[in-house]
């Protein structure tokens, strides 16, 4: 996590809410940080209006390994090497969707 716009990154510890029912939860091995994660934890940004809040912790395209699931996850299992994207919550019925453009999905929660 950067603290400030140093950018100095340092481990940090939280608290994450509960597990939900849908929920895997990841031991992660790796993850991507490209150079707009970067600028935005240097404060780089706020010249285009996009302010920092830090703590900030940069990075997405993560992977690693299961070490828990909600009661309503079927596809993968504790233990399962697992990977997240930088397209999450498409709705994958619709047709941009189906035309492998997730990133068009007009349902999407985040």
């Amino acid at each position: 996590a950067c603290t400030d716009a140093t950018c100095d990154f340092k481990p940090m510890k939280f608290q994450r809410r509960p597990l939900g029912d849908k929920d895997v939860l990841i031991e992660m091995k790796y993850c991507g940080i490209c150079h707009t994660d970067v600028h935005a934890a240097a404060g780089h940004l706020s010249s285009i209006g996009v302010m920092s809040g830090w703590p900030i912790v940069p990075g997405h395209e993560l992977s690693g390994v299961a070490i828990a699931v909600g009661p309503s996850v079927t596809k993968i299992k504790v233990g399962d090497h697992v990977g997240v994207g930088c397209m999450v919550d498409s709705c994958l019925t619709c047709g941009n969707c189906r035309n492998n453009e997730e990133q068009k999905c007009m349902k999407q929660v985040s």
